[in-house]
């Protein structure tokens, strides 16, 4: 799974993916932490597998949160997030994406998406 982030003030950041079924947590995973290029842009570049039973499409969705890693004790602050789903989760290009990957599951797809809060 590819990622890019690209963020005005340059932070290190990462990403935490979260497999949900009925809007309840079932397994998480997260990214190392990154560092941003001269330009802003943070690239994640790692994979991730997650398994599903054909019966539990339509109940799951994956939910990724970047965040900005912070020194210290303080928390980690969230820039942003998107969820991919089955309709009952998600709409428009993360639905189309979620679509697909599930038609396709041994393909590579790829789709940018606007983090929202």
């Amino acid at each position: 799974m590819n990622f890019v982030v690209i963020l005005g003030d340059k932070h290190e950041a990462y990403v935490r993916l979260t497999l949900n079924q009925h809007y309840r947590s079932v397994k998480e995973k997260r990214t190392g932490i990154a560092r941003p290029s001269r330009d802003g842009a943070v690239t994640f570049t790692e994979g991730f597998n997650f398994k599903l039973a054909p019966s539990q499409v339509d109940i799951t969705s994956l939910a990724f949160h970047v965040f900005q890693a912070t020194s210290g004790y303080g928390r980690d602050k969230l820039i942003g997030k998107c969820v991919l789903g089955s309709y009952m989760f998600a709409r428009g290009k993360a639905l189309i994406q979620w679509n697909t990957a599930i038609a396709n599951p041994m393909e590579q797809n790829q789709q940018w998406h606007v983090l929202c809060e």
